[in-house]
């Protein structure tokens, strides 16, 4: 199973100030398993909070998938 996160949500999460890095996340929405992204400073601590993103809305494979390869298993 893979995720796929747009361009635009990945430079917001990365342009919040003090953010150094992202994290992800498993989490679920209902039974479909779900990557969460949230920024996170230089110590490495996320970015939660009021005004903070978080990025929950992926994209999953299956459904939304790149060409056939051996990470995604359709070879």
């Amino acid at each position: 199973m893979g995720h796929f996160f747009g361009r635009d949500i990945l430079l917001d999460l990365l342009n919040q100030e003090a953010c150094q890095g992202i994290r992800f996340y498993y989490g679920s929405d209902g039974n479909m398993p779900q990557l969460i992204a949230v920024g996170a400073d230089a110590n490495e601590n996320d970015q939660l909070g009021p005004n903070r993103i978080v990025a929950d809305e992926a994209y999953p494979c299956p459904t939304s998938c790149s060409q056939p390869n051996i990470l995604n298993g359709v070879v």
